[in-house]
């Protein structure tokens, strides 16, 4: 007979309070390649690509965000910055760590990060700005430095925010798009006893599921084991950089 584990299924996923870290950091490390430094002595997690361009870091901290990626290309001067508060569902940053750490990542279309909020019934204006329909997430995206950067918040009062998102000039569209795309997924997220604890009844609805303790333990091997499939796919090549016109020829007097 097989054990069974009550599992809280919270809507909306945005409020559902942040899960369980291992969900990015065990993914990236084990499914992705992603390699860690190791300080017994400090409470943080600092995770490399495998291609050295990408710094994930995880840093508790009472007044900072907690989450903090940056990406540096030489290559193709690309620069770009993404950090997450401590409240942030495990399921948002994750998405956007799987397009990141995605097979021909590089390669990838660009996509409209406002595409899925549309499809869900999210208020988008032509401004950039944009807001779920119970009010609780407003986003925008404004200019600085000659660049669009991006901001989200969540709530659960107008002056009672529960997360913030920011994404940088330079940060790629499908970037952006992921994080949008699981942002407005109605699919509820999963929560342990413990993770409940402190959420906000009065703006979530919360049921209880009976599952195996075997099905709930696999949840996150599973995952990095989709996740170190992709890694065996051939990813398309990348876009060649433009080529320069060879110089004109001399002309001789």
């Amino acid at each position: 007979m097989s054990i069974k584990v009550e599992q809280a299924l919270i809507a909306p996923r945005y409020l559902a309070g942040p899960g369980d870290p291992a969900w990015v950091t065990a993914a990236l490390h084990e499914g992705s390649g992603w390699s860690h430094g190791h300080d017994p002595l400090m409470p943080r997690v600092i995770l490399t690509s495998p291609d050295q361009k990408t710094l994930l870091r995880l840093e508790p901290d009472l007044n900072e965000p907690w989450w903090h990626l940056s990406h540096r290309d030489g290559r193709t001067g690309s620069v770009w910055n993404a950090s997450f508060g401590g409240g942030t569902p495990v399921e948002l940053i994750a998405a956007v760590t799987d397009a990141l750490s995605a097979p021909g990542y590089n390669a990838r279309q660009v996509a409209d990060p406002y595409r899925p909020l549309r499809r869900a019934g999210w208020d988008a204006v032509p401004n950039g700005q944009f807001r779920s329909p119970d009010g609780r997430v407003t986003g925008e995206r404004f200019n600085f430095s000659g660049s669009s950067n991006w901001r989200i918040t969540a709530t659960l009062d107008p002056d009672d925010p529960v997360w913030h998102a920011w994404f940088s000039g330079g940060t790629p569209a499908v970037i952006v798009a992921a994080f949008t795309l699981a942002l407005a997924d109605p699919e509820p997220a999963r929560r342990s006893h413990e993770q409940t604890i402190g959420l906000s009844r009065r703006r979530i609805t919360l049921h209880w599921q009976e599952q195996s303790a075997e099905s709930v333990a696999r949840a996150l091997p599973e995952r990095i084991e989709r996740l170190a499939a992709r890694r065996t796919i051939t990813p398309p090549p990348s876009p060649p950089p433009p080529s320069t016109p060879p110089p004109a020829p001399r002309r001789n007097r």
